[in-house]
């Protein structure tokens, strides 16, 4: 086995196939979940978008990655966490997030999920 996504990783795959207002199609995600888990094949990731997301963010489940100095720019959903088979998505490593963002992100995702 070669890579092995791990919590706080920024990857590449493609979501789909997807439907409504989920995201669409190839994208960068954010892995919440970690090696243990995600070992069995499938992982459990927050979808980037560079695109806006108004009512996202007046509820607060956007986390941003400006000035969070990642190469990779944009905005995590919290609200789109999926579990997804990285193995058949064919997901790539881009870069890691530092930890104030993967926190962030994690809060937001336990306050959806203990709401």
């Amino acid at each position: 086995m070669s890579y092995l996504p791990n919590r706080g990783d920024i990857v590449h795959l493609n979501f789909d196939p997807a439907s409504g207002r989920e995201m669409k199609g190839p994208h960068f995600g954010l892995v919440v979940s970690g090696k243990t888990f995600n070992q069995q094949g499938l992982a459990m990731i927050c979808p980037i978008s560079q695109g806006a997301a108004a009512v996202a963010r007046t509820y607060g489940t956007i986390v941003t990655l400006m000035g969070a100095g990642t190469d990779t720019q944009g905005s995590v959903h919290c609200h789109q966490l999926k579990s997804l088979d990285w193995r058949a998505r064919k997901v790539s490593l881009k870069e890691t997030v530092p930890q104030f963002i993967l926190d962030d992100v994690l809060a937001r995702v336990q306050a959806i999920l203990l709401d």
